[in-house]
């Protein structure tokens, strides 16, 4: 059987503004060390060409291929996916309260799960947030709650899929 590594469900999650004051509230800093610098964009090293994530995509692009087409192909399925799952701010904002009664039930209760299962548990939150915010009637959120659970199971069960 498959060692599975335990997590600690609180690993990465902010659970909302400190108690403690900070011990910088308050204290005089003195002058900035930056100050009268020029902070404008560094030049780039001979023979480094800097690129933007949107200039390296654009690249990535077939050139007999107009570049609007890629960009217009992705808000088509973002359309889309508004339509069968809601905004994916409303979408975001249900999945990300869910997500945190989630964590601090678990936290409270001190109990670690597998790395697995808390991914499970995020993916069947996130089905859920789409089923609350769009289309309740669409069946492949269903049938993914159903694939998250079973993959958990059959690996409780000393099998992987």
């Amino acid at each position: 059987m498959e060692e599975v590594k335990k997590v600690s469900p609180l690993k990465g999650r902010k659970l909302g503004p400190r108690k403690k004051p900070s011990p910088l509230k308050g204290r005089k800093l003195g002058p900035s060390p930056l100050k009268g610098r020029k902070l404008g964009p560094r030049k780039p090293k001979v023979g480094v060409i800097p690129l933007s994530l949107l200039e390296v995509a654009r690249k990535v692009v077939d050139a007999t291929e107009p570049k609007k087409a890629v960009f217009d192909g992705v808000d088509k399925i973002l359309q889309e996916r508004a339509q069968s799952y809601g905004t994916f701010v409303s979408l975001a904002k249900t999945a990300q309260e869910f997500k945190s009664v989630l964590y601090r039930e678990l936290g409270s209760r001190n109990k670690r799960v597998a790395d697995d299962q808390a991914e499970a548990l995020d993916m069947i939150i996130h089905k859920i947030a789409r089923i609350i915010n769009g289309d309740a009637d669409h069946i492949d959120s269903w049938a993914d709650i159903a694939g998250y659970a079973k993959l958990v199971a059959e690996r409780l069960q000393g099998r992987t899929l």
